[in-house]
């Protein structure tokens, strides 16, 4: 991996540029100009470039001539107001490779902002698969071939089953900061992000996971959530340690956890606590609501609904279980008997 400029803070650590290049994702960092200065290895994969093509060039390279005029106000907007913009909420674009062949994609997008630059971070994903995969399930549908239509199906959510990367952004933000004021605790914070990411690499393609395999994730994003947000909230473990090799889904836990810091409000005098629990052959998660004021209570539902839907492939009877008031939310989760 090569720089183009010098002065990129957090690319410091070795660490950092690690998973920079073991991304299993295109990643392309572009400056306020829309100039590539950063790329990974499966950029070059994806696009048929090598780096010294792409680095000094603009983003527009990288997609259909016809939308390039179109994009550039667009990106100059992103750098004025940077937002995160996680996966799973609509992007869907086309991508040019070297070969002038098209080919649909997913982004998301991030900022980092240093005393002189804004930078902008795009994580591309080629979706062909996945869109084959949709024309599949359609013609099983249409075709009413009921054990073609679900394996298609099943297949497809383990392909969509991969955590948003605004969670590895959200970590790198508070990174940032933490190596100049305590760096002691940011060698700490690396260890634990390091031990997450490599989580997620390992069991990506997995269908299910032990229990225990699940909970030594949380506690390290527990660790990383409790720098953010402080003494804000505290988590409690009650697992009963013969289901720790009981069978779950893929971060079922931590997305529950992620959806209390999403539309709660986190007071120092008042605390967000969450406990895991074993219960009749599954796990609780359960939670105080202390709402906050833009809070939707329709927007629970996106998580929840992709949990059930994925218990619905990989559980023949079993489906988890929402359960949710004025001052408390539960989620029941069951275990997945292993297949012999």
């Amino acid at each position: 991996m090569t720089f183009i400029k010098n002065n990129l803070e957090f690319y410091t650590e070795d660490f950092l540029k690690t998973i920079f290049n073991t991304a299993t994702e295109s990643w392309v960092l572009t400056d306020s100009k829309g100039v590539i200065v950063m790329i990974n290895p499966i950029t070059e994969q994806m696009f048929g470039y090598s780096e010294d093509e792409l680095l000094g060039k603009k983003i527009e390279i990288l997609m259909p001539k016809p939308g390039r005029k179109e994009h550039v106000p667009l990106r100059q907007s992103y750098v004025k107001h940077p937002r995160k913009r996680p996966h799973g909420i609509g992007v869907e674009v086309i991508g040019l490779r070297k070969d002038n062949s098209e080919f649909p994609v997913e982004i998301s997008l991030n900022y980092y902002k240093s005393s002189s630059e804004t930078y902008a971070l795009a994580v591309i994903i080629d979706i062909t698969l996945r869109k084959e995969k949709d024309r599949l399930l359609q013609e099983a549908i249409l075709e009413k071939e009921q054990l073609k239509r679900e394996k298609i199906e099943a297949e497809l959510q383990v392909l969509k089953n991969q955590v948003s990367p605004h969670y590895f952004f959200n970590s790198l933000s508070v990174l940032v900061p933490l190596i100049n004021v305590d760096s002691s605790q940011a060698k700490e914070y690396v260890e634990k992000l390091a031990h997450s990411y490599r989580y997620l690499l390992e069991i990506r393609d997995k269908l299910t996971i032990t229990v225990e395999e699940e909970l030594n994730f949380i506690k390290d994003y527990e660790y990383l959530q409790k720098v953010r947000f402080k003494d804000k909230f505290d988590i409690e473990y009650k697992i009963d340690e013969k289901d720790l090799n009981k069978m779950i889904l893929p971060f079922s836990i931590q997305i529950l956890i992620e959806n209390v810091f999403k539309h709660n409000a986190l007071y120092k005098d008042k605390k967000i606590t969450i406990e895991i629990s074993s219960h009749k052959k599954g796990i609780i998660i359960k939670n105080n609501i202390i709402k906050r004021i833009d809070s939707k209570i329709e927007s629970l539902g996106i998580g929840l609904k992709n949990i059930k839907k994925q218990y619905e492939y990989v559980a023949q009877n079993n489906r988890p279980i929402f359960d949710n008031t004025n001052d408390t939310f539960k989620a029941w989760i069951p275990f997945i008997e292993k297949e012999d």
